[in-house]
């Protein structure tokens, strides 16, 4: 029977390896790499924005540019 003082010792020899068993065989580095990098999705989302952005901003320069059209037309 292995003393209670020695678990820890021995498992902080075996979880390593059990870990990096578990990793290489469910593929966890890819996954982890896929959701923690940028990919091809992640880029067509920010540039999405940024055109979404972009058009926001010359929504609201054109509804200044109308309510300027409108205060003139009252005139």
């Amino acid at each position: 029977m292995i003393p209670a003082t020695f678990a820890p010792m021995i498992l902080k020899l075996i979880l390593p390896r059990v870990t990096d068993h578990f990793m290489k065989v469910f593929k966890m580095d890819k996954l982890l790499r896929y959701m923690e990098e940028e990919n091809e999705t992640d880029l067509k989302v920010k540039k999405q924005e940024e055109q979404i952005q972009l058009l926001a901003t010359e929504l609201g320069k054109t509804q200044d540019r109308l309510e300027k059209i409108e205060i003139l037309n009252v005139k």
